[in-house]
């Protein structure tokens, strides 16, 4: 039991930064370019998802505002017209936060972020999301509470110096949670210092990180030590605003979903895995893992791109197969998609064949999440872990066997396993999933061609060609005294097409 006064949480919550980002319009054109979102809406045009049917929510901490509750945004805002704001936590006294205002201005606003089109937002006091009996139950023995219908939610706020088994017990129910009511949660770390207990030791959230490195750094020390932390990074300024940014990708995504008729890509493992493996790494030089550390230490997965998350999302769903499904027959599961795995057996793989028939592969991104389960047999709340350890590979397919191993995520501590691989050749591929246990998964892949020579690249390669041969059939014709006019290819000559 938590024998702490009510107020006992915020004495350790940390706001991530108390800075009020004046610059949240500004932040709110800048970024967009930088995470894909210009590409996309040109591309896609007016019928670019905007979150219209999606609901959802934040927890805030009182903090940037005047008295004991200040967690809610300023709802005269204009960024937030035509908007329905539900307080669910309902405190007396409450009153209206900057942190709160920006965050929701970058999350769900009308000019400032990529879901403009959500109406319906669940405010909570961060302090009554997690500990009171209103929701998550913490330090009592009764399930949480069932979340309203929202799809995305967003923790701008960190809690530390708690005794360990109080945060084990916090992060627990927020990741029973999230398994139970489906949804994405996603959460801040700080703007350094060590991994936060709460809730950046999660595992069901996507946990958020700055594209500068300027964030906690560190494994995880709670339940299974180890795991890396973030999960993915943004272009901001602060870890309140980052967090907020994959929120609103995330709604725009579950809107794309709901506007493709895929409702298996809104499962909450399933929407982590096209989130993550959409992520870029061309702008983190020092990016890296290995084949027992899924993620980069300090940039995750890489930074989010919004626009490949949307064409892996569009791309459709491409159930594994039980068989090992390398003949050129095979259905192909094409260069970008997902599956959401509603039952792997325990020591029975499940495959997926990609063929890049010729050129190469420039880059590949694939991503395999799955919930950790604290329930027991009838559904109910457990505090005891249950984690399966799953395992990625991919090969290179030929003549009826798998063929060459080329990668392998192997981390026997995380509930994420990430393949990046870089400069494939052509051919079959394969990619290999299993488990050691039944469980539930998302996968998601993103293989990008080795890109044909641009238009101006083959323009100066044209006038290179030119200029050479010119050059060549002028010292002939003076060799030889051809007076014949010199167009730039000699009488003979040809430039293949």
């Amino acid at each position: 039991m938590f024998r702490k006064p009510k107020n006992w949480l915020f004495r350790r919550i940390v706001s991530v930064f108390l800075v009020m980002f004046a610059s949240a319009q500004v932040y709110g054109q800048a970024y967009k370019a930088e995470v894909g979102f210009n590409r996309l809406r040109s591309e896609v045009g007016a019928g670019l998802s905007s979150g219209a049917d999606i609901i959802v929510a934040m927890a805030e901490a009182n903090v940037g505002g005047v008295g004991a509750h200040a967690y809610f945004p300023t709802s005269t805002d204009p960024e937030f017209a035509g908007k329905t704001l539900v307080d669910v936590s309902a405190l007396v006294g409450r009153s209206n936060s900057g942190h709160a205002t920006s965050v929701a201005q970058l999350f769900f606003g009308n000019t400032t972020s990529m879901a403009p089109g959500v109406k319906t937002v669940q405010i909570y006091d961060a302090e009554n999301f997690v500990i009171v009996q209103q929701q998550l139950r913490s330090g009592t023995g009764a399930n949480p509470l069932g979340t309203p219908a929202f799809s995305v939610m967003n923790h701008s706020y960190i809690g530390t110096g708690f005794v360990p088994a109080e945060a084990i017990a916090s992060n627990a129910r927020l990741d029973y949670t999230v398994s139970r009511d489906n949804f994405t949660s996603v959460v801040a770390l700080g703007n350094g210092g060590a991994i936060p207990q709460i809730y950046g030791q999660s595992y069901n959230s996507i946990v958020v990180g700055l594209s500068s490195g300027g964030h906690s750094q560190g494994a995880t020390d709670l339940g299974v030590a180890g795991r890396v932390k973030p999960d993915i990074v943004s272009p901001m300024g602060t870890t309140s605003e980052a967090a907020p940014l994959v929120s609103s990708a995330a709604a725009l995504l579950h809107q794309a979903a709901i506007d493709f008729a895929t409702p298996n890509a809104r499962n909450s493992a399933v929407m982590k895995a096209i989130i993550m493996a959409g992520a870029t790494k061309d702008t983190l030089p020092s990016w890296s893992n290995t084949s027992t550390r899924p993620l980069d230490s300090v940039y995750g997965a890489g930074q989010l791109n919004v626009y490949n998350s949307y064409r892996i999302l569009e791309a459709g769903e491409t159930n594994g197969s039980i068989t090992v499904p390398i003949t050129s027959t095979a259905i192909d599961s094409g260069l970008k998609g997902w599956d959401f795995g509603t039952s792997i057996t325990a020591g029975m793989p499940l495959y997926w064949n990609f063929n890049m028939a010729e050129g190469g592969i420039s880059e590949a991104s694939i991503l395999l999440t799955w919930n950790a389960q604290y329930r027991d047999a009838s559904g109910n709340f457990d505090s005891n872990l249950s984690l399966a350890n799953m395992d990625l590979r991919l090969f290179r397919s030929a003549d009826g066997v798998l063929g060459t191993e080329v990668g392998s995520s192997l981390s026997t501590v995380d509930n994420v396993e990430h393949l990046y691989l870089r400069n494939l050749s052509a051919g079959l591929y394969t990619i290999q999933v299993s488990s050691n246990i039944d469980t539930q998964f998302g996968l998601a892949w993103n293989i990008t061609a080795v890109p044909e020579p641009s238009s101006l690249a083959f323009i100066v390669m044209i006038g290179a060609v030119v200029t050479f041969r010119s050059f060549r059939s002028r010292r002939r014709s003076e060799a030889v005294g051809d007076l014949t006019p010199l167009l730039g290819i000699s009488r003979g000559e040809g430039v293949d097409g």
